[in-house]
């Protein structure tokens, strides 16, 4: 109220009360006169006055370890404590706060120290023996430590990615799922040596929540994409061994519920989506793959399955404008196997700066059972003193005692947790504490925390792990027992004992130095310069004589030297044999595979020269786009020459007649040449679909309908719907109207309808074909679908003009003079009479747009 006079707080007037004892203090020495003893000046007797300064100087050292037990600091507010019973031994508040503080307070003590200096990005353990460290810093790898003997047992090879986005262990740690650099690769745990590519992941997906293997580690299931241009995510079952498919999903579209996690026995695959539905996928490929719609609607942004598989932690969107809330979705009446609390999903999946459940689904600070900040890790679950580190950390492991911590400059630090001590119930006298107990006390706090407290600068000091050690053996418990009769430091004494600090020696990163170094492009020496040298001249001698002695080389490596020494000796057809159509670009391979120091040699321009040498075989065979009459008849003669096939090989000539068959069937003139490239691609296996089309189409550019239509009538009909294509639709359709039987070309059109419902160039075709068999009701409802699917830009002229025949056949005069606006937008020419003279269309098609033109 108004005019009362407000009580300071208890830190406050402790800080005024010591600072006015002090001053009252020095004054009272200044002024009063000191007593002669014997000639010279006797000492002040003691006064009430210094035991006032030391309870306040206790008090006010007291209230700091609280404010330090409020920013979660109890290692600082323990040597406050400890300070503060050495001004006042007599206090009881001290004695209760140090009870407490020791009493509930988890510590931690490094044990193990690795530096690496190589960033770290990610890190994870078996728990007992091997410790896998992802390291950047411009040479990716990935090594796995063996605890044991504190060795490098095992190093992914180099690369060039900037950082390793996601590192994946199967519960048996026998085989290792490691995305860098858009690269998923499928590796050996324990050798860290390649099985195989599984392509890039979904960047919208949670790779721990996404990539996942069978309990006993032989199955691995993961997401990936159509192509690099179509985005619609499919699932694929391998045999984790040796990285088969065993089963693959059909596509989700992108605009379909998305999938959030994954779980995976040895069964079934059963996945999550955004709308709480899930997919459901077997093992065994004869069983079906089920959708199974979610209870009730809900929208999900982030989920994660269970250890067991049995329920999944999902964050789903609540009210707008309200936070997402968290709530678990089971699909068994069993019990929960526990691994979605905040513990064991630390344990299962470490922490790192790259996405992962702890940047998502557990991002929310109330959700976690800890936080990293800087080079602070702060466990949540009861009291935990903070693990701090040197450097910022960017990687963390936690386990069922220990916490490991990785950081910028390479260091990685296992960090033992230590038992609280038992509780003792036994009474004793409260008496003050000696100077021996105190001193035993601050041993015992430096030992539990590593850190010192300096009373006249106060300030705190950190302490490493030797001298916490040394001050663990200079603890004196039998006074700590006295001081502390209620707390029995058994547990803590045992586990300090056991836990000898311990750093690898620079030896044990000489095999990482090694490859690193091994794997440097920027020195080239040894036998892949040799062999990058040879391969540049033009002796096939001296690169037989690199490849005979050559040990580990790469396959891309040996099939360009022996491409490279049949192209010198004259085998053209031997050098083209051993490349695929496309040929591999040396980045993506060396992505994926181990080359053992064979990429210290630039072998960039040996492939060029292989690819300049196969293309210019190829190009030879191949019609060039608006090819004229002279490109056309030198392709002809080029695939009739004995000598091609043999030189290109059967696989690619047969395919180049495909190509050119297909390409001259649009010329009228080239119709028998086009039958005979046909044939001959037939026979030489090429697949009977489209050497089939490319007689029809001959034929049709022919006018030739009589013998065109059976052949698109085969297509359509006796070869598998996934052979066909919109246009062999539309194309039957045309010839059945050309040999007169509209009612066939309608059936065709609405069977093309619903297997292309969403090819507006389908809709288009069809709509023209309707209305040249005066069906004009159909016609527009062909060309409205394909109106709202979109036209081809190129079509959109042709189109607009047909939308308005149509319309005004159906009687529906507004629309039609609508879309004749539009045609006018497009090309004003339109609007002369004589722009219609120039159309090869029938004659009262061309009237009805003569109506809207004058």
């Amino acid at each position: 109220m108004p005019g009362d006079i407000q009580r300071p707080s208890t830190a406050r007037s402790r800080a005024q009360r010591f600072v006015f004892w002090v001053a009252l203090a020095a004054c009272l020495a200044a002024c009063k006169p000191q007593p002669k003893v014997a000639g010279k000046t006797a000492p002040t007797p003691p006064v009430e006055t210094d035991r006032e300064l030391a309870s306040d100087l206790a008090g006010a050292r007291i209230d700091g370890a609280k404010t330090k037990l409020e920013q979660k600091r109890p290692a600082e507010a323990l040597a406050l404590v400890i300070s503060a019973l050495k001004a006042d031994p007599t206090s009881a508040e001290g004695r209760s706060l140090l009870a407490t503080i020791l009493g509930k307070t988890v510590w931690n003590l490094p044990v193990l120290t690795l530096d690496h200096r190589l960033p770290i990005e990610q890190i994870t353990t078996d728990g007992q023996t091997s410790l896998w460290v992802s390291l950047g810093g411009g040479a990716n790898t990935t090594v796995r430590w063996n605890l044991e003997t504190l060795q490098i047992e095992s190093i992914l090879f180099p690369g060039t990615a900037s950082e390793t986005h996601s590192l994946t262990l199967d519960p048996r740690h026998q085989s290792a799922v490691i995305e860098r650099d858009g690269v998923t690769l499928l590796c050996h745990a324990q050798t860290l040596k390649p099985i195989c590519d599984l392509g890039r992941l979904p960047a919208t997906l949670t790779p721990s929540a996404v990539v996942v293997f069978s309990p006993d580690g032989l199955l691995l299931a993961h997401p990936g994409t159509v192509s690099k241009s179509d985005p619609s995510i499919l699932w694929h079952l391998r045999d984790s061994a040796t990285g088969q498919i065993i089963r693959t999903s059909d596509p989700i579209a992108a605009e379909a519920p998305q999938p959030l996690a994954a779980t995976l026995d040895r069964h079934r695959l059963r996945v999550l989506h955004s709308d709480g539905s899930s997919l459901e996928i077997p093992v065994s490929p004869v069983e079906e793959i089920k959708t199974i719609s979610a209870p009730e609607p809900v929208k999900l942004l982030q989920a994660q399955f269970s250890a067991d598989g049995d329920s999944a932690l999902t964050l789903h969107e609540e009210k707008p404008r309200e936070p997402p809330a968290q709530s678990v979705v089971s699909y068994s009446s069993s019990a929960e196997d526990g691994s979605l609390e905040g513990p064991a999903l630390a344990r299962r999946f470490p922490w790192s700066r790259q996405p992962n459940i702890w940047t998502g689904l557990m991002q929310d600070p109330s959700h976690r059972p800890f936080w990293i900040e800087g080079n602070v890790v702060q466990i949540l679950t009861a009291v935990h003193a903070p693990i701090e580190s040197a450097a910022a950390i960017t990687a963390t492991a936690f386990g069922h005692g220990n916490v490991i911590t990785g950081e910028d400059s390479g260091v990685l630090t296992v960090h033992q947790l230590l038992p609280l001590p038992g509780e003792i119930q036994r009474k004793a006298p409260l008496v003050d504490l000696k100077p021996t107990e105190l001193a035993a006390l601050e041993t015992l706090s430096q030992a539990l925390t590593g850190v010192r407290y300096d009373e006249r600068a106060r300030t705190f000091s950190h302490l490493t792990a030797g001298d916490r050690a040394t001050a663990f053996a200079a603890c004196d418990f039998g006074e700590i027992l006295t001081s502390l009769p209620q707390l029995d430091f058994t547990p803590v004494t045992a586990a300090f004992k056991a836990a000898t600090p311990r750093t690898a020696a620079p030896t044990a990163f000489l095999p990482l130095h090694d490859r690193l170094a091994q794997a440097d492009a920027t020195v080239q020496k040894g036998p892949a310069a040799a062999l990058a040298l040879a391969l540049k001249s033009d002796s096939p001698e001296s690169i037989e004589a690199i490849l005979a002695t050559a040990e580990n080389l790469p396959p891309l490596l040996r099939q360009i030297s022996l491409s490279r020494i049949a192209w010198l000796r004259g085998r053209k057809g031997q050098a083209l044999s051993v490349w695929p159509e496309i040929i591999p670009e040396l980045p993506d391979v060396r992505r994926c595979e181990d080359w053992q120091g064979w990429e210290q040699a630039d072998f960039q321009p040996a492939l060029d020269e292989i690819r300049h040498c196969v293309n210019s075989e190829l190009t030879a065979i191949e019609v060039p786009d608006a090819a004229t009459a002279d490109q056309r008849k030198a392709v002809a003669e080029r695939l009739k020459d004995p000598e091609t096939i043999e030189t290109v090989g059967q696989r690619r000539f047969a395919n180049a007649c495909l190509k050119a068959a297909l390409a001259f069937s649009t010329h009228k003139e080239e119709k028998e040449t086009t039958f005979q490239l046909a044939a001959l691609a037939r026979k030489l296996g090429a697949p009977a679909e489209p050497c089939l089309r490319a007689e029809a189409l001959a034929l049709t550019a022919l006018g030739d309908y009589q013998q065109a239509h059976p052949r698109w009538i085969e297509l359509i009909t006796e070869h598998p719907v996934e052979t066909t294509l919109p246009s062999d639709y539309a194309e039957a359709a045309y010839t059945a109207f050309e040999n007169a039987d509209p009612g066939q070309a309608m059936e065709i059109l609405t069977t093309g309808t619903h297997r292309f419902p969403l090819d507006g160039n389908f809709a288009l075709r069809a709509g023209w074909v309707a209305l040249l068999t005066n069906n004009p009701e159909r016609a527009y409802q062909f060309l409205q679908n394909g109106e709202r699917l979109g036209f081809p830009p190129e079509k959109l002229e042709n189109a607009t003009a047909l939308l308005t025949i149509a319309a005004a056949q159906t009687g529906a005069q507004d629309d039609a003079e609508a879309y004749f606006q539009e045609l006018l937008k497009i090309d004003p020419a339109w609007a002369d009479p004589a722009t219609l003279n120039t159309l090869d269309w029938p004659e009262q098609l061309k009237a009805l747009l003569a109506q809207f033109a004058r």
